[in-house]
């Protein structure tokens, strides 16, 4: 069955999108599509100030803008194809995914003949992104370097060093959307960490727009880490970090197909996974900032952890389910202060059930993830939630023992609001929540950190589950230098609590809260991306103002479209083709 599919997937043609208008030709054909690929300024343009005439052409001359063949590879029409300007808009919003792309308008003329000269009009972003990642006092804990069009090409290519006390990790980063100039996605990232070596890699064949019928995906991933429990709020250890060494190997090969019209389609599809989880060498006890005085763990800290060190090894089948309901509007200033973003409105619905292939493997089980997308509009205000529930049921559990173990539940709702009168000002509003129940495997969340409370340190406030609500209004300023950059600020507050579970070394906190503020910056002017700098105060006794963190970021940590997902979430739970259905869509 998967391999049948596989065959149909490698030979459904691209070019068959574009026909999605029928043979009959009603709007005339494309006779030209003409594209004007323009860099980062445009220095032609009157509205320009020409006081900063210096900096477009410096900008413009160390940037290579993006080949006129990278663009025409992403459209889903051609000259001689039936005009039809659902597929004009579908382009239009697949070229903007890109982030190496600030605008992209289709635009097309009518001519005497019947025919339509289609004009694609894009500008680019600036694309090599640094990111700088401080911890306590200021001190440096990485950075990574990426440049996301190489040459003009639409390749991303970048490196990056993490430093963080027990965690280190070095290495490179390579991805490409147009492998071999075809559709296909390819991705890589190698690298080492403290333990030993990481390697992921990954091919897709993604949906295109809301027209193309088929996706697929690959992707293998080995790594070796220290799972890090935060300690340093449990009296009973004289050290800050429980170290774990994991070992894990993940495998999945996956095709879905889509049913239905554009904006109301069925998804079905297959996968086949593997997983391995094993935990080579012995549990190792940390002081804060001296890793290298590291040493054993006794046999009361290896007593606590045994119950969370399940290994797996198991190979699944899985089925794919799901629904869409959505349609896309363009808004403007929700996660930059004057980029276009593309909003998904509607709803997504999504079930993958995987039982374990007992005779090829050891494990015996059940996996099944549900997840869950809405977004609304209501006038000025856009609304969205999204969920997500990962269990999995281990039909070989002693009989005084839960079947289910590894519950992980994931939730949050989201709040953009730009008043019309106040065109300047976008208030932020996030309510997230997220635990797990019955762990087997390592598992640990903190309060503090980038994803939760931005006042408190990440390795602040261990536990197993967490609430936490943000509040933010993201300010444009409109000056300085208009033309050349955006700038703006934002005030926050967050409040939240963790919960101690049943996880190791966690607490239950109550109610904690952190006030802050900080600057925006976006470049060129009107881009889609943006740096921050936020300075951060928890609320508590004794606060005083050496207490702050800074914290240096590219793009937003939290909001519809994070810049990252939570590391802590991730470290625990498999991002396999389980939770994969419908991001295989470009």
């Amino acid at each position: 069955m998967l391999r049948s599919l596989l065959f149909l997937l490698l030979l459904a043609p691209a070019p068959a999108l574009a026909q999605a208008a029928g043979d009959t030709c009603a709007a005339g054909r494309i006779a030209d599509v003409r594209i004007d690929n323009a860099s980062i300024f445009d220095e032609t343009d009157p509205d320009l100030d020409r006081r900063f005439r210096w900096a477009y052409r410096a900008a413009n001359a160390v940037h290579v803008r993006t080949r006129a063949w990278v663009i025409r590879r992403e459209l889903l029409f051609a000259p001689g194809d039936c005009f039809d300007p659902f597929l004009l808009e579908e382009s239009e919003r697949v070229l903007r995914a890109y982030d190496f792309l600030s605008d992209v308008e289709i635009t097309a003329a009518a001519q005497a003949d019947g025919g339509q000269i289609v004009t694609v009009a894009t500008r680019d972003e600036w694309s090599t992104r640094v990111d700088v990642r401080l911890g306590s006092g200021l001190a440096l804990e990485g950075v990574r370097v990426t440049e996301e069009n190489v040459l003009g090409s639409g390749q991303s290519l970048g490196v990056f060093f993490l430093d963080r006390d027990v965690q280190r990790e070095y290495g490179a980063a390579y991805y490409t959307p147009q492998m071999l100039g075809t559709r296909w996605d390819l991705s890589l990232e190698a690298g080492q960490t403290r333990p030993g070596t990481f390697v992921r890699q990954e091919v897709a064949y993604p949906y295109v727009g809301e027209v193309s019928s088929w996706a697929g995906r690959q992707s293998f991933q080995r790594e070796d880490r220290y799972f890090d429990f935060i300690a340093r709020d449990d009296r009973d250890l004289d050290a800050d970090h429980v170290l774990l060494p994991v070992r894990e190997k993940l495998f999945d090969a996956a095709v879905v197909r889509r049913l239905g019209s554009p904006g109301n389609m069925g998804l079905l599809g297959v996968a086949l996974t593997y997983q391995e989880l094993s935990y080579p060498g012995g549990a190792e006890l940390a002081p804060r900032g001296r890793y290298a005085d590291r040493g054993p763990a006794d046999d009361s800290v290896v007593t606590r952890l045994l119950p969370h060190a399940e290994e797996l090894d198991n190979i699944r089948a899985f089925l794919l389910l799901g629904h869409r309901t959505v349609e896309w509007e363009t808004r403007r200033g929700l996660n930059s202060m004057r980029g276009s973003e593309d909003v998904r409105l509607g709803a997504e619905t999504g079930i993958a059930i995987g039982r374990s292939i007992s005779a090829l493997e050891n494990d015996d089980d059940l996996y099944t993830t549900l997840s869950f997308y809405a977004g609304a509009a209501a006038g000025d205000a856009l609304l969205f939630t999204r969920a997500r529930l990962d269990s999995r049921r281990d039909l070989n559990a002693p009989a005084d023992r839960s079947e289910w173990e590894d519950v992980y539940a994931e939730g949050e709702v989201l709040a953009y609001l730009k008043p019309t009168r106040l065109p300047r000002h976008t208030l932020f509003f996030r309510a997230a929540g997220l635990g797990a129940w019955h762990t087997r495997t390592p598992f640990q969340l903190t309060l503090g950190g980038a994803h939760a409370l931005r006042g408190y340190d990440r390795e602040r406030l261990p536990g197993g589950r967490r609430l936490v609500l943000n509040l933010e209004d993201r300010i444009y300023f409109g000056w300085p230098l208009r033309d050349v950059l955006d700038m703006g600020g934002t005030v926050f507050a967050d409040a939240g609590q963790i919960w101690k579970g049943d996880v190791p070394f966690g607490a239950s906190s109550g109610w904690r809260g952190s006030v802050g503020f900080g600057l925006r910056a976006s470049f060129p002017a009107g881009g889609r991306s943006s740096y921050r700098i936020d300075v951060a105060w928890p609320l508590e006794s004794g606060t005083r103002f050496k207490d702050f963190r800074l914290m240096i970021s590219l793009g937003e940590a939290i909001g519809l479209h994070p810049r990252e997902p939570d590391e802590q979430l991730l470290r625990s739970r498999p991002e396999g083709v389980a939770g994969e259905l419908f991001p295989f869509h470009r």
